[in-house]
């Protein structure tokens, strides 16, 4: 849960806020005649103006602004991986090549019964003529010839597979042939009854639903084709890998995860009461550990709809950038937000407020006298604090040293002055 350190309204004092040893006694504050005549020696400082942030502080952790884990599309054998862990990788790189051959056949096989079904559904579309009919007839013949012949081809073909004589990708390419053979055999078998028949209705929606059929299947294939190549989806680091060269994988297999870093996400809490000063795009500092003394910027993006009720927080992301790297996902950060900022805030050295009557308070610089004023103290800065009053002017010059003898309108000397 986020700490708030303060506030805009806050009446943060701490009795530390003294001035050394002159300032160990309180100091009543309370006129006395008897000091009326007596010139006390002070030191002074002139109120400085400055725009000061008021900011909630909180602690969180850097995520990753994207984390995929990449899977298979298709089943084979991993051909060559072109990034390993810890590679950098640009959006659409490739990652992996499976074994493409039965992929590339299955896309010729299909283009070639597309081509087939187109030519056929035209020849039906065409009529029936006489010179048409010997046509078919003649072109029925020449592929029962061929049939025949890549029929025989295929039967050697696979008794030599099936005693080990040749490898399964020789055989795959003549068993291809010959179911493509076939293919054409039953083409030209429907042309030439077509072309004596006539095409019927019911002839002519087989015909257009096999031309759409077998470009669904070119599609498939094609897109099987295509997801050999496992490409990056994000830019971003390989955080991990799943497979190796030569291995056979199935589809859905998960291959690898990449991780985007730059820019990172930055998340955590905040108290529901400071719900309306958060707003997308305030800009945020964060620090780590890792590297002290450094500051990272970013900018919300992210502010929860709705409040843990078991924390009554906020949940908020913010993005930085991390263009070298460095910062990694789960590093703890502290996080300053800036939710305001308040132009020339009266700032003074914070020896020059002491307590008065149990009450932050300064003695003003005025003709000659000191005049005791009541505060309330803002912001607290480096040795400074912000003062909130009606009575101080930003030109006055306010006692920083010689308290311990003061009263409100003694007489005061100013021996030693800072910025004034």
């Amino acid at each position: 849960m986020a700490l708030v350190i303060f506030s805009a309204l806050s009446l943060i004092y701490v009795s530390s806020f003294g001035c050394g040893k002159e300032g160990e006694d309180e100091i009543s504050g309370t006129a006395n005649r008897g000091f009326e005549q007596k010139v006390i020696n002070i030191e002074a400082a002139s109120v400085k103006t400055m725009d000061i942030d008021y900011a909630i502080d909180a602690i969180g952790s850097f995520l990753s602004n994207e984390n995929v884990t990449i899977t298979s599309e298709v089943t084979g054998k991993v051909k060559e991986i072109f990034a390993d862990e810890g590679s950098p990788v640009k959006k659409g790189g490739v990652l992996l090549q499976i074994d493409d051959e039965k992929a590339l056949l299955a896309v010729e096989k299909a283009r070639s019964i597309l081509e087939e079904t187109r030519a056929a559904f035209e020849k039906l579309m065409a009529g029936a003529r006489a010179e048409r009919v010997e046509q078919m007839k003649t072109n029925l013949d020449k592929t029962r010839i061929s049939l025949e012949k890549i029929e025989g081809d295929y039967k050697k073909q696979k008794e030599s597979y099936e005693s080990g004589s040749i490898d399964k990708g020789t055989f795959d390419k003549i068993e291809s042939r010959y179911e493509i053979a076939k293919k054409k055999a039953l083409t030209a078998e429907d042309g030439y009854r077509i072309a004596v028949s006539g095409p019927a209705k019911e002839d002519v929606g087989v015909a257009k639903a096999k031309v759409e059929k077998a470009m669904v299947n070119l599609k498939v294939s094609e897109k099987n084709l295509k997801d050999t190549r496992v490409y990056s989806p994000i830019t971003g680091i390989v955080n991990s890998r799943m497979v190796s060269p030569g291995e056979h994988i199935k589809n859905g297999i998960k291959l690898f995860k990449i991780v985007q870093n730059d820019p990172l996400k930055l998340s955590f809490s905040i108290p529901e009461t400071f719900a309306g000063e958060v707003k997308i795009g305030q800009n945020l500092v964060a620090t780590v550990n890792v590297f002290p003394g450094e500051k990272f910027t970013g900018k919300v993006y992210f502010i929860s709809p709705e409040s843990d009720p078991s924390t009554r927080s906020l949940k908020v992301k913010a993005r930085i950038g991390n263009r070298d790297n460095r910062l990694k996902q789960g590093f703890s950060a502290g996080i300053q937000l800036t939710t305001s900022t308040k132009k020339d805030a009266m700032v003074l050295p914070e020896e020059a407020v002491v307590s008065v009557a149990n009450k932050p308070s300064i003695f003003i610089v005025r003709n000659n006298r000191a005049i005791l004023d009541h505060i309330r103290v803002g912001r607290r800065l480096d040795r400074k604090v912000e003062v909130l009053s009606y009575r101080l002017k930003r030109d006055d010059m306010i006692v920083t040293k010689g308290h311990k003898n003061l009263v409100d309108n003694a007489n005061v000397r100013i021996i030693r002055r800072e910025g004034g």
